[in-house]
């Protein structure tokens, strides 16, 4: 722990679930509090400073009963909550006590592995092996057909909720490769010009969510039972479920189309 800072702020998980300051709202910043939690947490690791900032992760034990001024929250609940100032450093803790736990032995060699510097990285010291924290590219897109855009529906969406089309990148593609693969697959059609439009950390479980807007060129849509259970073309004034998470970039996507067609209205 920092012996100089003016301010400490903690991003402490507890079975997956963010602690947050019941009333505040807010990451734990209490030196008290901390103070009553610290024997009890798993590994800290100091994230960043600015100025006399500092801010760390960790996790706490299962078993640790919490004081009334402590709620906790899913990590989704939580980043709704927090918003945009915490977002990205929340997403970060999540990401690197995961990658903590998950790497304590080689998957090479079985080994256990050594953190030997301030660096998230770990690395075998048998064979050398380094492991950082898991980053997994994804592409979403938004289609359009007029004042019309795609959307669909997964097998495990909450009833009622619809999306844009979205997919992991593969080894070997690149960006815009899996963006046409993911469509064709998925729905059977042909996109073009295709335009970057924004990204985001999305930490369910460690996805960086790459944005992009399209426009249809032809095919008929050909829905992928294996992938999705629905799709359809729907106008910007009549769409289905649409994304209702604050923070997510698909809802972005679909704020900003709705914005243009009224625009043009």
């Amino acid at each position: 722990m920092s012996t100089y800072a003016e301010l400490e702020y903690w991003f402490i998980f507890q079975n997956d679930k963010l602690l947050i300051m019941r009333n505040e709202k807010t990451p734990l910043s209490n030196s008290t509090i901390i103070t009553s939690l610290k024997h009890d947490l798993i590994k800290p690791h100091k994230l960043a400073q600015f100025d006399k900032t500092v801010i760390y992760c960790a996790e706490l034990k299962t078993d640790f009963i919490l004081p009334d001024t402590i709620e906790t929250l899913s990590l989704r609940k939580a980043l709704e909550l927090l918003g945009d100032k915490w977002y990205n450093i929340a997403a970060k803790s999540f990401a690197i006590i995961n990658w903590d736990k998950n790497h304590h032995y080689c998957g090479r060699c079985g080994t256990e592995t050594k953190q030997d510097s301030d660096m998230f990285e770990r690395v075998c010291p048998s064979c050398a092996l380094e492991f950082y924290p898991r980053i997994s590219p994804s592409i979403i897109v938004r289609i359009q057909k007029e004042d019309h855009i795609l959307m669909a529906r997964s097998h495990h969406f909450i009833p009622g909720a619809y999306g844009l089309i979205a997919g992991f990148i593969e080894a070997g593609e690149s960006v815009e490769d899996a963006i046409h693969r993911e469509v064709h697959e998925e729905v059977g059609i042909t996109i073009k010009n295709l335009r970057y439009f924004g990204s985001q950390a999305w930490p369910f479980p460690d996805s960086l969510m790459i944005a992009f807007t399209a426009e249809y060129q032809s095919g008929e849509l050909q829905i992928n039972p294996k992938e999705i259970e629905d799709a359809g073309w729907y106008r910007f004034d009549n769409l289905p479920g649409r994304p209702s998470s604050s923070i997510s970039i698909a809802k972005k996507l679909v704020d900003q189309f709705i914005t243009e067609q009224n625009q043009k209205t």
